[in-house]
């Protein structure tokens, strides 16, 4: 895929996040088929709601092995941070999430042009000099969600690095 999108140097800024606990949903998919987990997001609130849970962040959903091959299988964990040490008995797993060094990029807009965006965001992170870990993951954090006015969407990317 071409595209005219061009992304600057100084948006991409390496980080090390911080470590987490979550309670998560994993599966393997395809980027074809992800959308069928879009209902995961709210059902994770609502079984924090349930075990009495605080979310302690935004949802984030995490792609292990993924690439720009729609039908690439992957392992994709959709996680909401929550402020417990607990396991509790649920039907989603609560899991910790290691600190993570990785390079950071803010998207604002709708999702639906991410696509585009990433290949821009590759594009930029290679000429800049980064390599993307193999073994780690894509991180899309969503710190700003707008389901009437997508253009108001916020998604900090993190790209693993070696």
């Amino acid at each position: 895929m071409t595209t005219q999108l061009s992304i600057p140097t100084q948006a991409l800024s390496a980080i090390q996040t911080v470590p987490f606990t979550a309670l998560t949903f994993s599966t393997t998919t395809t980027l074809q088929a992800i959308g069928q987990y879009s209902h995961v997001p709210g059902e994770l609130y609502d079984e924090a709601a349930r075990l009495g849970l605080t979310p302690a962040g935004p949802i984030q959903y995490v792609y292990t092995g993924v690439n720009s091959d729609e039908t690439n299988e992957f392992t994709l964990e959709i996680a909401l941070p929550v402020a417990t040490s607990e396991n509790p008995t649920s039907r989603f797993a609560t899991k910790t999430f290691d600190a993570f060094s990785c390079v950071q990029y803010t998207y604002a807009g709708p999702w639906d042009a991410m696509m585009a965006m990433y290949d821009a965001l590759f594009a930029t992170f290679y000429q800049a000099g980064y390599q993307a870990d193999p073994d780690k993951c894509v991180r899309e954090v969503y710190t700003v969600v707008d389901f009437e006015n997508p253009e108001n969407c916020v998604t900090e990317i993190q790209i693993g690095l070696e």
